[in-house]
């Protein structure tokens, strides 16, 4: 992880943040969510994170004050500095997956795996959610020993059903609603991904997911 950040404004109410690699779009997520900079909105991407003053009870200058209140902090920031996490700090979902998805052989294949070992894989240890993107709800799933990219499908599905839980690149990621989609899927989860009533999205970026296999 290097020390090096940048800032661009983003409008007239935000600022995005561009960072060098992963580890240090996580870490800065970390240290943002555990300040307090009321009003201003966390949200990470891949290499990014927008600082947003969505809040339209907030004023217009208000909103540049807490934006410039944030920059500072940042443009004095060591990133190398920053602590990683510790399992024990971040939330850690077990998700039940139906291994039946209709590219469970295509991702086996692709990973140089069998259908068997590729179930046992993806379930022997947790993924980590990197950020939130495409659909509410939908996570973008990662982990350290996931570097051989999974492949798209060449004719993106026109709906892919809520709970499917797919592969494509170096994600791994759980469609929280009906939607066209290109990832490939391995199979299939009954657990609400995202639900307004009890409070929107299941995941939230760091977050850890543990899938579990059931018949």
């Amino acid at each position: 992880m290097t020390d090096t950040l940048t800032l661009r404004p983003y409008g007239a109410r935000a600022v995005l943040v561009e960072l060098p690699d992963a580890m240090s779009r996580r870490a800065l997520t970390r240290w943002l969510d555990s300040t307090d900079h009321a009003g201003v909105s966390v949200i990470p991407a891949e290499l990014t994170v927008l600082l947003d003053v969505s809040d339209l009870t907030i004023d217009e200058s208000d909103a540049q004050q807490r934006l410039r209140r944030v920059t500072r902090e940042l443009a004095d920031l060591d990133l190398s500095a920053l602590p990683a996490a510790e399992a024990s700090d971040t939330r850690l979902h077990t998700i039940d997956v139906r291994y039946d998805g209709p590219d469970l052989d295509t991702v086996a294949q692709q990973l140089a795996m069998s259908t068997d070992t590729l179930i046992r894989w993806h379930t022997d240890a947790p993924w980590t959610v990197e950020f939130l993107g495409f659909m509410p709800g939908f996570g973008y799933l990662t982990r350290d020993d996931h570097v051989q990219e999974v492949a798209r499908r060449h004719s993106p599905r026109s709906a892919i059903p809520a709970g499917s839980v797919g592969f494509a690149g170096r994600y791994s990621a759980i469609y929280p609603g009906s939607s066209p989609g290109g990832w490939q899927l391995v199979g299939h989860t009954e657990q609400r991904m995202f639900d307004l009533d009890a409070g929107g999205a299941a995941l939230a970026p760091n977050d850890r997911v543990q899938f579990r296999p059931v018949r």
